[in-house]
């Protein structure tokens, strides 16, 4: 009876621990369920439409990088908790299981007990056969029984042992998920803010470079009117000059000798031309710098044009990913102290003249 009532109370025992064990396995499932949903909305919401992974593809640098790894973190964690559910619904089941098989246990026991029933014991003598052998000894009701008790408790701890070990394993996945996303958001919202005060600043920088560049450019343009007025005051001196040779070219055969005076104009002709050859170079100089600087110029509308953007989707996500709403980025089209413009609305759609309204003559 003793014996009884010692595994009535052990399995009893048992089974409130299984039935504990049932309950904190339907909460982590439960649970995982809701990090599931957080996990996908977080995807959704926090990592697509905020963060918006691969918006400059097929360009990428570190803060790319961060956020495309940021998303993946998240899809892969999706995926683990969802394979998690299988597992846990198994443990369940097999709890229940063995549950219920304890709990007939111990209805039987209790119903032995109730009715003070004694057990019986078999004769333990053994057996010899025909040719003096002996038989092997068959395990007494007692040692069955006892044996079936024994199954019964190590059936228990294993399920209970094996549902402890992945409520631990579900509960260290979650504290992990909660750290690592928490650091993965740190990452790219630090990465984001970093490339967004460079951009600001390369952008002020490349608005001063333009500047600086238009200035150069209009002063080149007041170098080239007056090297051009230069030029054309030494072809009205080079055409006196040339005027004045003709002329003494038209003194009498007797009276036409190179003196001095020749050989001055001369060497004025030649230094006026010599003049005009680099001024005609100075001009094609100054004609090719004002080039370069147009094209450089250029370039920085461009570069500017794609700063600005990147410059707005940062702002964007930086934003979204605050959680504040979308009319509170800003929506300027000029950065302060820039200037550069940027505009997003819709090119104006030109309409087509209605033939009818042409005056065809009959």
């Amino acid at each position: 009876m003793s014996d009884i009532a010692s595994w009535r109370w052990v399995l009893l025992d048992l089974s409130k621990r299984l039935d504990e064990a049932v309950g904190a396995l339907n909460h982590e499932h439960n649970a995982l369920r809701v990090v599931i949903k957080r996990i996908h909305d977080e995807i959704q919401g926090h990592s697509q439409e905020a963060s918006k992974p691969g918006a400059l593809s097929p360009l990428s640098d570190c803060v790319e990088e961060a956020i495309l790894q940021e998303y993946n973190f998240l899809r892969e964690q999706k995926k683990k908790f969802e394979n998690m559910i299988p597992d846990i619904e198994k443990r369940i089941e097999a709890l229940k299981k063995t549950k219920k098989r304890i709990e007939a246990d111990v209805l039987n026991k209790q119903q032995t007990l109730s009715i003070d029933e004694a057990c019986g014991s078999n004769s333990c003598t053994p057996k010899r056969a025909e040719n003096g052998k002996k038989m092997k000894r068959k395990a007494s009701t007692l040692m069955r029984w006892n044996n079936r008790c024994e199954g019964l408790k190590r059936s228990g701890l294993r399920v209970l042992t094996n549902a402890i070990i992945t409520r631990q394993q579900v509960r260290g996945a979650r504290v992990y998920l909660s750290i690592a996303a928490q650091g993965y958001a740190a990452r790219v919202d630090s990465a984001l803010r970093r490339r967004l005060h460079a951009n600001k600043i390369k952008l002020q920088d490349l608005n001063w470079q333009r500047e600086e560049a238009i200035r150069d450019h209009n002063t080149l343009e007041e170098e080239l009117i007056n090297t051009e007025q230069n030029l054309l005051g030494n072809m009205d001196q080079e055409r006196v000059v040339e005027a004045r040779l003709a002329d003494r070219s038209l003194r009498p055969p007797g009276e036409l000798t190179k003196d001095e005076v020749n050989r001055q104009l001369r060497e004025e002709l030649a230094r006026l031309r010599s003049f005009s050859k680099h001024l005609r170079m100075n001009i094609d100089r100054t004609t090719s710098l004002q080039h370069n600087l147009t094209d450089s110029i250029t370039r920085m509308d461009c570069y500017a044009e794609d700063l600005i953007r990147v410059i707005r989707l940062d702002e964007e996500r930086i934003h979204f990913r605050l959680g504040e709403e979308l009319q509170s980025v800003p929506s300027a089209n000029i950065l302060p102290g820039t200037g550069f413009t940027h505009s997003d609305s819709p090119l104006t759609v030109i309409q087509e003249e209605v033939e009818d309204d042409y005056p065809f003559d009959n």
